[in-house]
């Protein structure tokens, strides 16, 4: 698993090179993403679509500055299915390639 699934060249950029900055960042993404994702898989097993969409929605920019490219239009998908009100097999499919995805940068995150 050395391919990383992250990509922090947005982030850094943003940071102007500034390292603290960055690991800031970091850390507050594992502080607070882990647990929005929890709130995202209750919603949708409870079938509160609208708060899966709007968790989708939170989680959305961490997504695109931590360079998640494989779930980049997922997250987005998940957030119009939670507005929608849909929810079949694509919508647990998409949920749980992001879960998956999410946690193997949780775990890739916490090496740094």
């Amino acid at each position: 698993m050395s391919d990383k699934v992250y990509d922090l060249a947005q982030l850094e950029e943003l940071g102007g090179g500034d390292a603290e900055f960055v690991s800031m960042m970091v850390m507050t993404f594992l502080e607070h993403t882990p647990g929005q994702l929890e709130e995202l898989k209750n919603a949708h097993g409870s079938g509160d679509l609208a708060t899966m969409g709007a968790i989708a929605h939170k989680i959305k920019p961490n997504v695109d500055m931590f360079g998640i490219s494989a779930i980049v239009q997922d997250i987005r998908d998940l957030e119009q299915m939670g507005k929608n009100g849909i929810s079949n097999a694509e919508t647990a499919e998409k949920l749980d390639k992001v879960d998956k995805e999410l946690t193997i940068a949780f775990e890739q995150l916490k090496q740094l």
